[in-house]
């Protein structure tokens, strides 16, 4: 198995999930690991980023020491998670670099749309976990540890709809804004009044959904990975076709 095909399972878990387990290490009883909720997003790097605030715990511990490790585990899994895929990522979180500030409060409000008062708030900090290894199990018997360089989804990299990415979400937003509501019901099982894409890469495409005033981020993923916009093209066609008959099939019951 090549290095690519050997890592591919890890990095379709840390992109389809969006919450882990951080781990610091405790300021108030030294030495000893600290665990904590962590909603996170991804850098063009394909690194992690968390929106923090300075009074959380772990805020405390990143400031005073920056070892830390992002635990991911499969969510469909979770009725038998030792049975599912799940990794350890192990870096230096520290505060996002100014230069990349507006990129990674883009990447986070698209995942998570309702954190946008958060950012109105001095005492959140966005910071981003350099990842230095990578520990990963698919099920029994699949254990390895991986170089950060095999994980990481660099926009310019890794990602062949990288450059097309951006054009591709303003065309969807500007002439298929029912289309993506209807993607929302039908493979997200998300009932919403509008919707708008906010990101989108070889293996699915990520949204903001609106439903009165409520917003929700929904990845969906494609059936198959793509690679060049034509390709999009015409799995998103797929996709909807297939959303319009199985809501027709549904009615006619």
């Amino acid at each position: 198995m090549s290095s690519r095909d050997r890592a591919e399972p890890a990095r379709r878990l840390i992109q389809n999930e969006r919450n882990g387990v951080l781990c610091t290490l405790s300021q108030r009883v030294a030495g000893w690991p600290f665990g904590s909720i962590a909603p996170y997003a991804l850098a063009s790097s394909g690194e992690p980023i968390i929106l923090i605030s300075e009074i959380a715990e772990h805020t405390r511990n990143l400031r005073a020491d920056p070892r830390a490790s992002l635990f991911i585990q499969e969510s469909a899994a979770l009725h038998d998670p030792q049975a599912g895929a799940r990794l350890t990522l192990m870096g230096l979180a520290r505060p996002v670099a100014a230069p990349e500030l507006d990129d990674a409060r883009r990447r986070y409000l698209g995942r998570f749309p309702e954190s946008e008062s958060f950012f109105r708030v001095h005492d959140f900090t966005l910071f981003k976990l350099q990842i230095g290894h990578v520990r990963f199990i698919g099920g029994f018997g699949e254990i390895y540890w991986l170089e950060p360089g095999e994980i990481l989804m660099s926009d310019n990299t890794r990602d062949p709809l990288a450059p097309f990415a951006r054009g591709i979400c303003e065309h969807m937003n500007a002439d298929h804004a029912d289309a993506l509501v209807l993607y929302c019901a039908e493979y997200a099982g998300l009932s919403a009044d509008s919707a708008r894409m906010v990101a989108i890469d070889s293996h699915g495409f990520e949204m903001v959904a609106e439903r009165d005033t409520e917003q929700r981020g929904v990845r969906i993923d494609f059936p198959h990975p793509v690679t060049t916009p034509e390709e999009v093209r015409q799995v998103m066609i797929e996709m909807l076709q297939q959303a319009r008959q199985s809501r027709g099939d549904r009615a006619m019951r």
